[in-house]
């Protein structure tokens, strides 16, 4: 029987990647919910700013485009956290995939072990036996 150690290594190493990998991926989702939040807070800033001085119609026109030009980033971000989020759904059902397949062979390496020792205790009970015949044929 071939050694299953070197598979079941190689195995943790690739879903530890996957791990690796979709710890980026929701990296990079908290990044984009940050930036969001941080244009999310300015445009409230801003428009406390703008009710504070109501007479200026200049800076009501520059602060709707302000908003518009917000909003658009935040529907951007918005979309990108969209294309993260199927990407982290594909990374766990692969990294699902992975680990299934890691404790197959890790069963399966578990049962032949069990089985090699199960055969060691067979062959040495019968050593015994033969031992414990042959004392008790020369005792008579």
């Amino acid at each position: 029987m071939a050694d299953l150690n070197p598979l079941i290594r190689l195995n943790k190493f690739q879903l530890e990647e996957k791990q690796r990998a979709l710890s980026r991926l929701y990296n990079q989702v908290q990044e984009l919910e940050t930036e969001k939040q941080a244009i999310l807070d300015s445009v409230e800033s801003e428009k406390e700013a703008v009710d504070e001085n109501l007479s200026h119609l200049s800076l009501m026109s520059t602060f709707i485009a302000y908003v518009q030009r917000s909003k658009n980033e935040v529907s951007l971000i918005n979309d990108k956290i969209s294309s993260l989020e199927i990407k982290i759904t594909r990374a766990i059902d692969e990294m699902r995939e992975a680990f299934g397949e890691l404790k197959k062979i890790e069963i399966t390496r578990d049962r032949r072990l069990a089985e090699i020792q199960e055969e060691n205790k067979r062959r040495e009970d019968a050593l015994f036996s033969e031992i414990a015949l042959e004392i008790y044929r020369r005792q008579q």
